[in-house]
């Protein structure tokens, strides 16, 4: 997994240059008319999601006082082959050297392919369209999350944009030869004692989302890929410990672009 960051401007003004770009239909002429007069009270939830945001403390919100037809209003400003959308996945997904990641950050397996609702639109459809509420993910990933968020008022699923991730080990493997194959099996474990609130968040986002299990379904590629770079090495007549080094680095540089704890880098 890894931490992007999070939409750094006006997320009210965001809401409103999605509505801009909508327009009304003939079988609904008065609809951006009706979204318009909500607007004090979507720019109030925006202002108390902000509050919440800030703090780490999403799972507070309280429930959304839109009746239902407002509900189902609101939910029409979310298109994910919208334009806007679209600019804001690749503003979320560019980093600091200006490179495009395209990697669910909450699996590092799938192609980014959907935004998440953090807080589900279903509940809370005022923040259908606020950036900060939206983050880049898989299908998969989305699917198995669907609207699940809490559970006994905590959270169950990491919010990457402000849970920072420890660089410390938690994501461990162990391996068996069956029928001379290499079949890894993931797990997680606290050894390095990670701070137990969060460390619970992440047993609960793997455990949710099925990581250890597709990480394995995954593991293929990878391994077979291994396997070829050390043989093409030793052909060509590096030492055991220099392929070794190579691997290492190679290791440590993909732990920045996707997590201390990403997968093939463990693998």
């Amino acid at each position: 997994m890894k931490n992007i960051n999070y939409y750094s401007d006006n997320s009210m003004d965001f809401h409103k240059a999605v509505l801009l770009r909508k327009k009304n239909t003939s079988n609904d002429p008065s609809y951006k008319s009706r979204i318009e007069i909500l607007e004090s009270q979507i720019s109030n939830r925006f202002t108390l999601y902000d509050s919440y945001f800030i703090q780490n403390s999403l799972e507070l919100m309280d429930i959304s006082p839109f009746s239902i037809n407002e509900k189902d209003d609101l939910k029409k400003l979310y298109s994910y082959k919208s334009k806007i959308i679209k600019e804001l996945k690749i503003a979320l997904t560019t980093t600091d050297t200006n490179r495009i990641i395209n990697t669910c950050p909450n699996c590092t397996i799938s192609e980014i392919n959907s935004f998440d609702h953090y807080l589900p639109q279903e509940k809370f459809p005022e923040f259908v369209v606020n950036p900060k509420n939206l983050f880049p993910s898989c299908t998969t990933c989305n699917s198995h999350k669907n609207a699940s968020w809490i559970e006994n008022e905590r959270r169950i699923f990491l919010n990457l944009y402000l849970d920072q991730l420890p660089n410390l080990q938690y994501l461990f493997i162990e391996y068996e030869i069956d029928k001379n194959v290499i079949v890894p099996h993931f797990y997680l474990n606290n050894s390095n004692n990670i701070d137990e609130n969060l460390y619970c968040i992440i047993e609960s986002h793997y455990y949710r989302l099925r990581l250890c299990d597709r990480f394995k379904e995954n593991s293929n590629e990878t391994i077979s890929y291994m396997e070829d770079i050390i043989k093409t090495s030793l052909r060509g007549g590096l030492s055991q410990d220099k392929i070794i080094d190579i691997i290492s680095g190679a290791n440590e540089l993909q732990k920045i672009s996707f997590g201390y704890n990403y997968w093939k880098s463990i693998l």
